[in-house]
């Protein structure tokens, strides 16, 4: 410390958010060199505003760069760059003062100012809070800075105590150099900010996307030369009109770790009460983890003014969306914003909801325009954007418009609205049945009555369906039923005859149940079945398979799985069984037959017997009866 250096006291609150700052403001010690980066690049977009107004100055923006240097013995970390720099009371205000903006400063000073004669560029950082982030990785920092049109410079000290030291320095050029006198490596894990591949990884995930270049000084085969870590290819802020579709695909493969090309690219500006730039792409195949828990969240990129904040901000989009990849970059957002503060932010509510209707908006255009391109895009991820009918929210209604579905009149996946524009008056409701696929669902007996009268019928066969149908239980006012549940009151020109032969065996069923009760539910007569002798359906509450699978998995005790059995009254064999009641020849002839109609309406749901080895021997002894 020279004579003329003078020790200050921090604010009387200083030190107590500074140890905010240090120990929970940032959950990686990394983010310390985004944050002076940030600030250097603040420093650069200043020098170029103020530059328009002092010719003399002689600013070249071709020149203006920050650059990175280390040293492993002391160990020290270097950033520098030949922005606008700070003078003596501008240190004082932004370094002595914690939390303290000088971009805010800035930006407010140069509003007032009538003959400023050009619009500030967005800026990026706010010198302070950011700034003291560096003692989480050094036990000194010093700050050696000269303002662009004055003579001499500034040197600013300190170990992030309650105290620092400030003198006046022989700077011979403007800027800002920030000397870090970096803590030892503690861990193995821990990262050395000595390193030059630890530098270089840290610029390419927080600063890339930076309009000037972070240079560093590298050894390349016993050579030293200095190398730019940065791509500066921010291509979000470019217009549209000047980016190829070339290009979008190279950023593209760049944020989504794929090698092939985007099915679309979404590309906008939002201006209002929130402003910010989304470049997004839905991709054509599913990655590997987009089934996985730690992949079920928003893959969407965060930046603030070009810097990264964060990736996978689960805020920016619905988790049935998380096939989405790119970047969302604000220009409101404060640079140090948190998960946890993201969570109360309105701002990030309405992109939320704007940034969903993009994306439904770019898919239904693709329905539209090219349904094989969307019907193939569908089979990657329509699973994913059926949970989106499950959780419900903003976007569901426009979800559901375009949602496929297999079907029971078209050999390829139809939406909802094509099934109500083409459906018969006499149907009234939408149906859909849940099968494995969509041929052992047009081999099911529960369609049997639908399709005689002439009902289109949606087959859910994906294991997410079952759990959107909890919830997602009508569209544009018409109610969804099952087919394979519940009771159906249908319009039945047979129904004379139906009611008649159902009264001449009113007494079967109850037969059958007492013969069945550990095995069924209850036993009934329908007007589902045409052809068939029986089916099973399900109770109206009853847990859907998937969710009884997922409970057993889990551990849970579940009752025994019952079924309801419907008969058809008008069909031969019902019939037959029904003539073996009260012949005490037949009596044993009548608990077989109940055993074969349940294994066969078994088997006819794509089921498995439940007595599959009494089944077996029932049914080879009919074969061998005379």
């Amino acid at each position: 410390m020279t004579p003329t250096a003078e020790t200050v006291s921090f604010q009387a609150e200083t030190q107590k958010v500074l140890d905010l700052v240090i120990h929970s403001l940032y959950s990686h010690k990394e983010i310390f060199l985004r944050e002076l980066i940030s600030n250097a690049s603040d420093a650069l977009d200043k020098l170029r505003v103020e530059a328009l107004q002092h010719a003399e100055w002689n600013v070249d923006p071709d020149e203006l760069e920050i650059h990175l240097a280390t040293s492993e013995e002391p160990r020290l970390l270097v950033v520098t760059d030949n922005g606008i720099g700070m003078s003596r009371d501008e240190v004082v205000d932004n370094l002595g003062t914690i939390a303290k903006s000088g971009t805010k400063a800035f930006l407010e000073a140069l509003a007032e100012a009538k003959d400023a004669g050009t619009k500030a560029p967005e800026l990026i950082g706010q010198f302070g809070v950011g700034f003291y982030s560096a003692f989480m990785v050094a036990d000194e920092i010093v700050v050696e800075t000269r303002r662009a049109g004055e003579e001499r410079g500034t040197r600013w000290v300190s170990q992030g105590g309650g105290t620092y030291t400030i003198e006046a320095i022989e700077k011979p050029e403007r800027g800002t150099t920030i000397t870090l006198h970096l803590k030892p490596v503690e861990g193995d894990d821990a990262q050395d900010f000595t390193q030059e591949w630890t530098l270089r990884e840290i610029v390419r995930k927080y600063s890339d996307f930076l309009e000037y270049p972070i240079k560093m000084e590298v050894t390349k085969e016993e050579e030293q030369k200095v190398e730019t870590l940065n791509s500066q290819k921010p291509l979000w802020t470019r217009p549209k009109s000047e980016i190829t579709q070339e290009q979008y695909a190279e950023f593209y493969r760049h944020v989504a770790r794929d090698f092939g090309e985007p099915l679309d690219t979404i590309h906008f500006r939002a201006e209002g009460v929130a402003e910010y730039t989304a470049l997004l792409f839905l991709p054509k195949r599913r990655p590997m983890d987009l089934f996985s828990p730690e992949g079920a969240k928003c893959r969407v990129n965060l930046y603030v003014k070009r810097v990264f904040i964060m990736d996978d901000c689960e805020e920016l989009l619905p988790v049935w969306l998380r096939f989405v990849r790119g970047v969302v970059d604000s220009q409101d957002l404060p640079l140090n914003i948190s998960r946890e503060t993201l969570q109360h932010n309105r701002q990030l509510a309405q992109m939320r909801a704007r940034l969903t209707k993009k994306v439904l908006e770019s898919l239904t255009k693709l329905a539209k325009n090219d349904r094989e391109a969307y019907v193939a895009f569908w089979e990657e991820f329509g699973e994913v954007l059926k949970e989106g009918l499950y959780y419900g929210g903003a976007g569901t209604d426009e979800l559901a418009k375009i949602a496929l579905f297999e079907s029971s009149k078209s050999e390829t996946p139809v939406t909802l609205p094509e099934l109500l524009e083409r459906k018969p008056v006499a149907q009234r409701s939408i149906y859909v049945a849940v099968a494995k696929d969509r041929e052992t669902a047009l081999r099911s007996p529960h369609l049997e009555a639908f399709t005689k009268r002439g009902f289109e019928v949606l087959f859910l066969t994906s294991p997410v369906d079952e759990f959107v149908l909890q919830r997602f239980t009508e569209f544009d006012g018409v109610k969804i039923e099952r087919i394979d549940q519940g009771t159906f009151d249908l319009e039945d020109e047979d129904e004379p005859e139906r009611d008649a032969k159902e009264q001449e065996l009113a007494e079967l069923p109850d037969k059958i149940q007492a013969e069945l009760a550990d095995r069924v539910e209850a036993v009934r007569f329908t007007n589902r079945l045409t052809d068939s002798p029986a089916c099973l359906v399900e109770p109206e509450h009853a847990l859907s398979p998937e969710l009884r699978r997922m409970l057993a998995q889990s551990g849970q005790d579940l009752p025994p799985e019952k079924h309801i059995l419907e008969l058809n009254a008008k069909h031969p064999l019902v019939q037959r069984i029904h003539a073996l009641i009260g012949e005490k020849k037949a009596d044993e002839r009548f608990v077989e037959a109940c055993a074969l109609l349940l294994g066969q309406a078994e088997l006819a749901a794509g089921r498995q017997p439940s007595d599959p080895t009494r089944f077996s021997k029932l049914l080879v002894d009919l074969m061998l009866r005379d």
